[in-house]
């Protein structure tokens, strides 16, 4: 019964059976963990995404910058975890569809130069499976096309996604012109640019992972 779960301590495990596999190059293994851990009930979309596959890219994440992976490691990683959370989209919008809509809709995409989407394909999913109508843009897209995307599908909150600093540094002026552009528009940004602080953004204008969606 999902009372009798601990969390935490399966996706503990499960992390460390990911990591083996993706680390003997099975792509199919790792996928089929993955997949039946939530099939079975051990645990849901959004702890498979927040408790098991962002640490697991932190893990990788970390062992490149200390040169303890290659790139092409760090690459394959994050291919076989975009397989699961692509994988996991039918189940995502099986149980949105049970969920009643709160009216609002929000559109997630990466700025100009940004090439890291995946974060914020699995936040996506977070804000279906809480009412939103969310619709993912992906990686480097331009200013005017944020602008066009927001008013065609009627956007009441744009989240924008940063990995480094120097993107986060760019992001600033983005956001500024944005809600020139749009002031009816909430503009929030995210992504591990932010995981270590926000000097230069207030409290409200940064989502972190533990946020209620719910309630933005």
């Amino acid at each position: 019964m999902a009372g009798d779960r601990d969390s935490p301590l399966i996706a503990e495990g499960l992390i460390k059976d990911l990591d083996a596999r993706i680390g003997a190059n099975d792509r199919a293994g790792a996928v089929r963990l993955a997949l039946d851990a939530v099939r079975d009930g051990d645990l849901t979309v959004p702890e498979m995404h927040q408790l098991v596959l962002a640490p697991l890219m932190a893990l990788v994440g970390a062992r490149w910058q200390s040169g303890e992976a290659e790139v092409w490691q760090e690459h394959y990683t994050t291919a076989v975890v975009r397989t699961i959370v692509e994988a996991l989209a039918p189940t995502v919008l099986e149980e949105a569809a049970r969920v009643q809509p709160n009216g609002r809709v929000v559109v997630l995409a990466c700025p100009p130069e940004e090439q890291h989407d995946l974060g914020l394909r699995m936040l996506l999913d977070r804000f279906l499976l809480v009412g939103y109508e969310a619709h993912f843009l992906g990686a480097d897209v331009p200013e005017e096309e944020l602008v066009l995307a927001v008013r065609a599908l009627g956007a009441d909150i744009l989240v924008l996604s940063a990995a480094t600093h120097y993107h986060r540094l760019r992001l600033r002026t983005l956001v500024d012109s944005l809600r020139a552009s749009l002031p009816e528009l909430r503009v929030v940004v995210t992504g591990s640019a932010f995981s270590r602080g926000h000097d230069g953004w207030r409290d409200d204008e940064v989502l972190s992972p533990s946020d209620d969606l719910a309630g933005l």
